[in-house]
């Protein structure tokens, strides 16, 4: 009985090592392959962050342009508008003027 307890403890610890000999490389040859594709994708993410960066770089001079011509165009309507209203002004006073001279007139 004890050899054959010694013959089943040794066989059970063969298979064991016979499994582990299998599951270890594996095991190994998973974590790389997950290793070679992350640093695949490390390597894409930054490629496309480099590019988002040269794109960025490109268009900040162009928004400052836009924003410097914005504002010309805004001081310009400003302007505009002002004088819109003195005219709206001049017309109102030609107009009482007007009325005012036309009412004169009928009375001659």
């Amino acid at each position: 009985m004890t050899v054959l307890a010694v013959v089943l403890i040794v066989l059970a610890g063969l298979a064991l090592i016979g499994l582990l000999a299998i599951e270890v490389p594996r095991r190994a040859a998973a974590r790389r392959q997950r290793r070679d594709k992350l640093a695949t994708q490390v390597r894409g993410h930054r490629q496309e962050a480099a590019a988002h960066v040269s794109r960025a770089d490109e268009l900040r001079p162009q928004a400052a342009a836009h924003r410097e011509e914005a504002a010309r165009h805004l001081d310009e309507a400003q302007q505009l508008e002002a004088q819109a209203e003195r005219s709206k002004r001049f017309a109102a006073r030609h107009e009482s003027e007007a009325d005012t001279r036309a009412s004169e007139l009928e009375k001659l």
